[in-house]
């Protein structure tokens, strides 16, 4: 729904300059969310595999974590596609959207880095851990700029 409502608001900004960043972004949540329901599934997995002691667990476990760290890189995009739709149509303000392509930045290195933060302990699993942070604090004020946007008229205040 969010998503949707982001492209809904800057889709006329968008065809206008004849750029997509809008759609970046909103391929991005999707492709996040699919990724996140196989992360479910794997839980799913997870918890019938568990008491039949095939040992299973382990393999699955594995998949689990490269799968939800990965699932960072999709996130990126969205962040990168909706901050850079929203500043170039003057929907969000600067803060907003650096804050936004920093959390992006810190996501996608989080994914890029995922075999050796899989492999080790260490302080590499806070990159994710603060760009997912920074991403929530983006997604709630990006909800409050779409809840007092004008209809026809996307312009940070």
């Amino acid at each position: 729904m969010f998503g949707a409502g982001v492209v809904r608001v800057l889709w006329h900004s968008e065809r206008e300059r004849g750029s997509a960043w809008a759609l970046v972004g909103f391929a991005g949540l999707l492709s996040q969310n699919a990724a996140f329901a196989g992360v479910i599934a794997i839980r799913l997995a997870l918890a019938s595999t568990a008491a039949d002691g095939l040992g299973a667990d382990t393999g699955l476990w594995a998949l689990h974590d490269a799968l939800f760290t990965l699932n960072g890189a999709f996130l990126a995009l969205a962040l990168a596609g909706l901050s850079l739709g929203g500043l170039r149509a003057g929907l969000v303000r600067p803060w907003h959207g650096r804050w936004g392509l920093v959390s992006a930045a810190l996501l996608l290195a989080s994914a890029v880095l995922t075999p050796l933060a899989i492999d080790r302990l260490g302080p590499l699993g806070l990159l994710g851990l603060a760009g997912w942070l920074m991403w929530v604090v983006w997604i709630v004020v990006y909800g409050i700029v779409l809840i007092r946007a004008e209809p026809g008229r996307p312009t940070a205040r």
